[in-house]
């Protein structure tokens, strides 16, 4: 329920020891690491500099590169290993892998990333023998060897013309009026191909006429052989590489199931990028490597034991107020699944409130007003808990789906005080399939749907409630950081007004004098706020503007209570949406038409709520936190806490 206290660490070890440390990190995964500072003298006469190891990470990324070509060739050939979409990942062990299975996941790798290259390799010769046989087809009716162009007294030429030349005409215009003829022509694709022999003596004569009806010689022309034979030739050759992809495919097939194997090899070089990174932020002198980082204070003796076993120098000192400290927020078990939430918005400033815990309640309490339905709680919550057990998740996800498992509890417990199971589905069916009339009310406390107006009070007290405990949290916060007087002039005032309006309400509504004090406890707040805006001022016509001026938060708190608005728009958007689905589904009666209507429209019409609503849900429910009650104290900007540790996609370390 708070910002984890942090430690600065600084550690110089022997430069030989440099990538032992770097590991030793990665697997401790508790260290913020920052970028060393370079360009000063060290004792030797020379400078500290960052450590150039970029041809270390090349080659690790080659590997990385290898494993990634290797699983797409495996992962879609692998009918026997393949794992789930919620099968969990598997495990493996922290620290260094065993050697013989990483050198044999690494001999896989180069044979399934040699079988990939030779499969590219293959394509693309097969493509570029496909693409010189087009230039052949039109010509395998061609008897005439495609390099025979000439006679002693005669010249032969081979092209195509446009497309739409009428070859019959053709044909006569060049036999009628030159000393040639045609003596292949064909139509396709779109073109007309001919070879025309033609006497040397009006070869140029023919070509201008040639030139003018655009024609174009055929890549095929001066090739050695005939056009069918040349063509069944590389027919046999594509028919060869056919063959030999068989062959290779059916070695990837063989090796396919084995795919997890190049998986955790992938996982293990990533990891060991990890490791290079952690490297790159320490600078190094002629001797020695120096680290400087962040360790949150409850792992420092963890972090001390393994600094000492590696002989290194070290020293531990607190954050002052010129470091940029990062941020782990620190939380019991219930509050954690919400921090997801803050980290979305900004994280507090290092040092600052913590509101995790606080707005959890509020989270859970207004998600289930704006989403009360006792089916679409019990559906939100059960497909996250089969989440958490199915797919085993950590990090975000996992307090994801942990918080909208509580969330979705909420919904029931609301969706029975308002009514609501999958909208008003029982009561339209005991109406139309029944005849039951009036339509049976569901709602314990009220329904929604025809009581707006009661569900609009709730929405506002709700967040009357919400803004009182952020005014709270600041008069908290203040109290620590400034002092009593301060608490009560800055945030006090605020908590007097709206319990000095909640007591002038009931007052108003039960009568007697509650309300008379509840107005008399507005007007002492506005009285002390007026006298105590301004104490800072010195000029005293200035402190009491300011004092006046101080009023004017009046407005911005009108505003924010209305935006408690969404609560009702929210919530009434999924129970009449709801609703119109079940009267579609519902009307058709007990028949057999009428149920497979039913059918159809309650699950489409259902899902497609439910899911559209949620979204909603959760936006608007964050947004509320985020702008009301954050903006009442919350102090964010702060850098998130990301130690170097094992890096992994298909696998997933055991937890320390």
């Amino acid at each position: 329920m708070a910002v984890c206290k942090m430690k600065h660490l600084s550690a110089i070890a022997p430069r030989e020891a440099s990538g032992e440390l770097a590991k030793k990190l990665v697997w401790l995964s508790c260290v913020d690491v920052d970028v060393s500072p370079e360009g000063m003298p060290d004792d030797s006469g020379g400078e500290i500099r960052l450590a150039d190891i970029s041809a270390e990470r090349e080659r690790i990324k080659a590997k990385t590169d290898d494993a990634v070509t290797a699983i797409n060739l495996l992962s879609g050939r692998n009918t026997v290993a393949k794992r789930g979409l919620l099968s969990p990942k598997p495990e493996m062990e922290r620290g260094d892998a065993d050697p013989a299975r990483l050198e044999s996941a690494g001999t896989l790798t180069k044979r399934a990333v040699k079988i990939a290259r030779r499969l590219e390799s293959l394509s693309a010769e097969r493509a570029g023998i496909k693409s010189d046989m087009t230039v052949y087809e039109p010509w395998l009716n061609y008897d005439l060897p495609l390099d025979f162009s000439k006679t002693s007294r005669c010249d032969i030429f081979m092209g195509s013309l446009p497309a739409g030349t009428q070859l019959d005409n053709f044909e006569s215009t060049v036999s009628d009026n030159y000393a040639a003829s045609v003596i292949f022509s064909k139509e396709s694709d779109g073109a007309a191909y001919v070879a025309i022999v033609v006497h040397k003596s009006e070869t140029s004569e023919l070509m201008r006429l040639l030139s003018s009806l655009g024609f174009v010689k055929s890549p095929a022309f001066g090739i050695k052989g005939r056009a069918a034979e040349i063509y069944s030739r590389m027919k046999e050759t594509v028919g060869a590489l056919d063959r030999e992809e068989e062959r290779i495919l059916a070695e990837a097939d063989e090796i396919a199931p084995m795919i997890g194997e190049v998986e955790f090899y992938y996982d293990r070089c990533q990891t060991e990028l990890s490791v290079i990174s952690a490297k790159e932020r320490m600078a190094n002198t002629a001797h020695t490597v120096i680290l400087s980082g962040w360790v949150p204070e409850a792992s420092v003796d963890e972090v001390v034991g393994e600094l000492t076993g590696a002989g290194c120098a070290y020293e531990l000192r607190d954050p002052s107020s010129d470091d940029d400290v990062p941020v782990l927020l620190k939380n019991n078990k219930f509050a954690e699944s919400f921090e997801p939430v803050v980290a979305l918005y900004s994280m507090p400033k290092y040092g600052t409130f913590d509101p995790t815990f606080v707005m959890s309640f509020f989270y859970i309490l207004i998600f289930g007003l704006m989403f009360a339905d006792v089916g679409y709680g019990a559906l939100l919550s059960i497909c996250c808990v089969l989440g958490l057990r199915l797919m085993k998740p950590r990090g975000s996800l996992k307090k994801f789906l942990q918080m909208f498992a509580i969330c979705g509890v909420s919904c029931v417990v609301m969706g029975v005080l308002l009514g609501g199971y999958f909208g008003d589905l029982p009561s339209k069916i005991a109406y139309y399939w029944f005849g039951v009339d009036p339509e049976p009310e569901l709602s314990i406390w009220f329904n929604p749907v025809s009581d707006p107006m009661t569900f609009l009070i709730v929405s506002i007290a709700v967040g009357a409630i919400h803004l009182v405990a952020g005014l709270c949290v600041k008069f908290y916060i203040l109290l620590k950081t400034k002092g009593i007087l301060d608490a009560i002039f800055d945030a006090g005032g605020w908590i007097l007004v709206f319990l000095g309006a909640a007591v002038a309400i009931i007052g108003y509504l039960v009568g007697g004098i509650l309300f008379n004090i509840g107005i008399g406890m507005v007007v002492l707040a506005y009285l002390l706020m007026i006298c105590t805006g301004g104490r800072n001022e010195k000029n005293p016509v200035m402190r009491v503007l300011k004092g006046f001026m101080s009023l004017y938060d009046t407005i911005s708190y009108v505003s924010d209570l209305l935006s408690y608005s969404r609560i009702l728009s929210l919530g009434l958007a999924s129970a009449v949406i709801a609703s119109v689905f079940n009267i579609l589904g519902t009307m058709g009666g007990l028949s057999f038409g009428g149920i497979c209507i039913f059918v159809v429209a309650i699950l489409i019409g259902h899902l497609l709520n439910m899911a559209i609503n949620l979204l909603g849900t959760f936006v608007h429910t964050s947004r509320l936190q985020y702008i009301e009650f954050f903006g009442k104290f919350y102090e964010g900007g702060g850098r998130v806490f990301v130690p170097v540790s094992p890096d992994s996609k298909y696998y997933v370390y055991k937890e320390k």
